[in-house]
This record gives C-alpha cells, structure tokens and sequence, in this order.
C-alpha cells in the first residue's frame, strides 16, 4: 500500500470516530434533549356581535324611457296646407288644432249638400201630405163600397192611387236619407281639412310646411304621450320569480343624477329571451312636470319586498383569500372559521349567510389573516 492510499485510510477512521464521540455527548444542563414544544400564545382579537336586521331587497334593472303612447297624426283630405299651429315641441290636448289646409272646395261642397237637403226634406213633406191625402180618399172610398155606393172599378182606383202615394213617399225618403248622407259627409270633409290632436302630448315631429300640398293619408305630426312615461327594461333571469307588477320603482337618470323618480311595475314578460337570458319589464312613471324625456337611459332599483332577520356582522369580520369569504365565529376562547357568502353593505355592516350565522354571535374583527379554525383567541376589551 502506497503512503498517500494508508494517509487516506487513516484520516478516515479518525473522523468516523470523531463522530461517534459527539453523538454520545451528554445534553447541556437543564435542557431536554426529546422534551414536549411550549404551548402555543393566544391570539389577541377584538371582537364584533352578529346583528339582525331588517332589509328591503331589490332588483336592478336598465332600460329606456318612452312616451306612454306615440301616434302619427295623418291628413284625412288632400289639400294645401295655410297654416301650421303647433311645432316640435309644443304642449298639445286632445282636439288641438295642429294644421289647417285650405278649405274653399270643402266649403263650397258642404253649401251644396246642404241645399240638396233642404230639397229633399222639402220633397219628402210634399210626399207625405200626398199620402196622407191618398190614405184619407181610401178611407173613405172603402166605407162607400160597403155600402155599394160606389163601382168596384172606382174603390180600385183608388186604392192604386194610395200605392202610387206610398211609393212616392218611400222614394222621397230615401232621396232625403241620401241628401242627409252626402250633408255628413261634406261635413267631415270640411272638418278633416283641421288636422288634431289625438290625444294629449307633444310633438314630438312636424313633417309638413306651410304652402305644402299634401295627399289624404300622408304623414304630418308625430304626438308623444309624456304626461305618464313608459319605462322598458331588462333584469336577470334570477330575478324572474320575484319580480311581479304592481312592484314600487325607484328610477334614475343621467340628466338628474341627485334624484330618484318613482314608478310602479304595470308588465312582466312572461318568457326569458333565450339570446341575453334577460326577462323584459315594464313600469309607469308619472312626469308631470316634463323633466323626463322619452329616450334617456334609465336605471332602475325593482323594490321587491322587506326581510326581517337578516345577519349583518361588522364590515371588518369579514376576510376574504383568492375569492373566499369567511369570519371566525369566538366561542369558549376558541375560534371557529366559517365559509360566508357576502350581500348588502349597510352602514359599516355586511350581510353574511352561511353555517352557524345567526344574530347574537360573536365574530373576530382583528388579527384574522392569524387565525385559523380552533386557534385560542384572546378578546381584548
């Protein structure tokens, strides 16, 4: 064996029993080589209480505002416009007078129905002064046949002249009952060159001009009904079995974002649209003042009832981790971690729903990032 291989095998054996000496040697004094860890400290927390409280659920939905009714006024006659009373705009009431055409023509053939009618009633009393005439003659012709005082051939005479009369007299009748006819309707004719308002509302558009020769039937005012606005919009298809008409409405602009305008749900669609996964409402919300107008965007908070007994516990109980909510209910000392899920926030409180969640219970408020389910706790005063 060479002297560097011996070298090696000596400086070996001495460390191997270098080491077997140290692992043999006594532990200092006082100190126990396998002795039981020190009790872990109590973690020092404040602590808050769960409240019960009373909450008003709700439901938000978006949507539009539109007119309560929106029609097309037409012009029921051809003819050129001479003036225009109302604009885009304008306040008008049902009846208004919106636009007048000329009415020379109408005039003039509303004159000559009614002189044609004043014929025909006069035709008709000549008629019937005919017939009674006619019916008296009868009358008295048939009591002489009786008596055999006049010929068959003359009481049959006279008897076809009361069927003339009476003939004659229906005609006239039916000539007065066309005169009146065609008097109406030059009536109206005269009347449908006023182009009115429907209803209450505003015009909302104007599509004629003065001077303008319009058709019968061509579009000339646009009226919205704004006195009520019409609120149309959409919420979740969670929200479908509680949101019901008849529900109150608190509704919101962009042009008064301080206020609230009040409503009430008038219509709930009976399916849920299959694209969105929405269900369309309707509300009404009175403007009497005007200030809304049809068109804005609108959001709006359903009041969908009261809760009574809802757990609230102090905002600060509450620790949330990678999207997990959870509090740590104190009890003898000890802390018991709960998995929460969170609602509506109210004054420094947080609703809270989960196991063991009840008013009365005592919640930690401090120190939760250190403690974990049956850490010792200590509350502080």
């Amino acid at each position: 064996m060479s002297f560097r291989l011996r070298f090696f095998v000596i400086a070996a054996a001495i460390a191997a029993f270098s080491l077997q000496g140290c692992s043999g040697r006594e532990a200092p004094k006082g100190q126990a080589q396998d002795g039981p860890q020190k009790k872990a400290e109590a973690v020092k927390i404040s602590s808050g209480t769960i409240e019960a409280r009373t909450i008003e659920r709700t439901v938000v939905a978006t949507g539009t505002l539109s007119g309560w009714d929106e029609t097309v006024v037409s012009a029921e006659a051809p003819g050129k416009v001479v003036e225009i009373r109302a604009d885009l705009g304008d306040r008008v009431r049902k009846g208004d007078m919106l636009a007048l055409l000329d009415r020379t023509e109408a005039a003039l053939l509303l004159d000559q129905a009614r002189a044609a009618h004043q014929t025909s009633l006069k035709a008709l009393l000549r008629e019937r002064a005919r017939l009674d005439e006619a019916r008296t003659n009868h009358g008295r012709y048939e009591e002489l046949f009786k008596r055999e005082m006049v010929s068959a051939a003359q009481y049959d005479d006279m008897r076809t002249r009361l069927d003339v009369a009476s003939a004659q007299f229906h005609q006239a009748e039916a000539a007065s009952d066309e005169a009146s006819a065609r008097l109406r309707l030059a009536e109206k004719r005269l009347a449908d060159t006023a182009i009115r308002s429907p209803m209450d509302g505003e015009v909302a558009k104007r599509a004629i001009s003065e001077g303008e020769y319009i058709n019968d039937k061509a579009e000339a005012f646009t009226i919205v009904s704004t006195a009520t606005l019409k609120f149309r919009g959409t919420v979740s298809e969670t929200s479908a079995p509680i949101v019901k008409p008849g529900q109150t409405v608190r509704i919101s602009v962009e042009a008064y974002r301080d206020r609230a305008f009040n409503g009430r749900v008038t219509r709930v669609s009976p399916s849920v649209d299959a694209k969105t996964r929405t269900l369309e409402v309707e509300a009404s919300l009175p403007n009497p003042g005007g200030e809304l107008k049809p068109g804005f965007f609108a959001r709006s908070i359903i009041s969908t009832g009261r809760e009574p007994g809802v757990a609230f516990a102090p905002k600060g109980a509450v620790y949330s981790f990678i999207g997990v909510n959870k509090v740590f209910l104190v009890e003898d000392g000890k802390a018991m971690e709960r998995t929460v899920s969170i609602g509506t926030e109210d004054n420094g409180m947080v609703e809270i729903k989960g196991q063991d969640i009840a008013p009365g219970r005592k919640v930690a408020t401090s120190n939760l990032p250190g403690l974990f389910d049956g850490a010792e706790v200590e509350v502080k005063e």
